[in-house]
C-alpha cells in the first residue's frame, strides 16, 4: 500500500511539473517547475518501486538511480539557467 502511495504522489509531482513547464512564461520559471517537481517525483517513484518489491539485491540499481538523479538534475538545471542568463533570456520584455 505504501509503495502505491509513493508512486502515485511521485506521478502527481511529475504531472504538476509538466503542466508548469507548459504554463509558465519565462525560462527560469519553467526550470524551477521542472527541476523541483521532476526531482521529487522521480525520486518518490523509484523509492516506491523499492518499497513495492521489498529490499532485494536488484534494488541497489534503483538506489543508484535515485542518487544519480539527486546529483545530476540540479547540475543540468543550473547549466541551462546559466546558459539562458548569459544569452539574455532573463531580461523582462514588456
Amino acid at each position: 500500500m505504501t509503495a502505491w502511495v509513493l508512486c502515485g504522489v511521485g506521478s502527481l509531482f511529475v504531472v504538476i511539473g509538466t503542466v508548469g513547464m507548459l504554463r509558465f512564461r519565462d525560462v527560469f520559471s519553467r526550470l524551477q517547475a521542472s527541476g523541483v517537481a521532476d526531482n521529487a517525483g522521480l525520486g518518490l517513484i523509484l523509492v516506491g518501486l523499492i518499497a513495492h518489491r521489498g529490499w532485494a539485491a536488484p534494488d541497489w540499481s534503483l538506489l543508484v538511480l535515485v542518487v544519480l538523479l539527486l546529483v545530476t538534475n540540479p547540475i543540468a538545471t543550473h547549466s541551462i539557467a546559466k546558459s539562458a542568463f548569459t544569452q539574455g533570456h532573463g531580461k523582462a520584455s514588456r
